[in-house]
């Protein structure tokens, strides 16, 4: 199967070569799709010298339109059989796509999901698990899902099932989003450990509270949604 692995990236000139590498050496017929969303500062300059390598696509968003509208870009050209999505700033290590994709190919799941918490991820802070445990459960609820991470980064989906679905989301609320509309529309969904670093919002990290009080909304606003609706 090919695998498209997208990768949002915004501002993380840090971090965006290294994923990049990592993805390239992983034993896998893959297109890795970079989705630069408007970097102000050197990611640009590192993604041009990476154009030319052959199973590398650079797409530059004229301007910061959030996470889902990169996320949005990279699915509608991509053109493997599993797409994942792969975060820039290596919280989640690009090794374990191969994990992450294997359910999919041996026909156990449609999507799969690799949960921070799985394996504890006792560096996140409390608050934060807090947070994203009460989002998870709060999603399971109107969902039907069994879920442990439900904003975790890294997702790994079927393309067939996931390019007939309409996405709107222009933030981080892609990922309820998804998990709403991926969960009605009968995709069988399960999660494997993914090993989490998780960085400080000093170090970058750009998801905050009032994107959390966002989720919310949108868990309450998704569970509207039917797929017969908007066939």
């Amino acid at each position: 199967m090919k695998i498209s692995i997208v990768v949002p990236c915004y501002n993380e000139q840090h971090t965006i070569a290294l994923v990049i590498e990592a993805l390239e050496h992983l034993d896998l017929d893959t297109e890795i799709i970079v989705v630069d969303d408007g970097s102000t500062d050197e990611s640009r300059a590192i993604l041009a010298s990476r154009q030319h390598a052959p199973n590398v696509r650079i797409e530059l968003m004229p301007q910061n339109g959030g996470k889902g509208t990169a996320l949005r870009r990279g699915f509608e050209v991509a053109t493997g059989d599993i797409i994942v999505i792969q975060d820039s700033d290596l919280e989640l290590s690009p090794s374990n796509i191969v994990n992450l994709i294997r359910p999919i190919e041996t026909g156990e799941a449609d999507v799969v999901y690799g949960s921070r918490f799985l394996m504890g991820a006792r560096k996140t802070k409390r608050l934060r698990r807090l947070a994203n445990w009460f989002l998870t459960e709060l999603t399971n609820a109107i969902f039907h899902t069994d879920l442990t991470d439900m904003e975790t980064a890294h997702k790994a989906m079927r393309a067939s099932i996931l390019k007939k679905i309409p996405l709107e989301s222009k933030a981080f609320d892609i990922e309820v989003e998804l998990t709403a509309k991926l969960a009605r529309s009968g995709a069988r969904m399960m999660e494997v450990a993914s090993l989490y670093t998780p960085r400080s919002i000093d170090e970058g990290k750009k998801i905050t509270f009032s994107d959390g009080i966002d989720a919310v909304k949108r868990i309450l606003y998704w569970a509207k949604w039917r797929p017969e609706e908007n066939a």
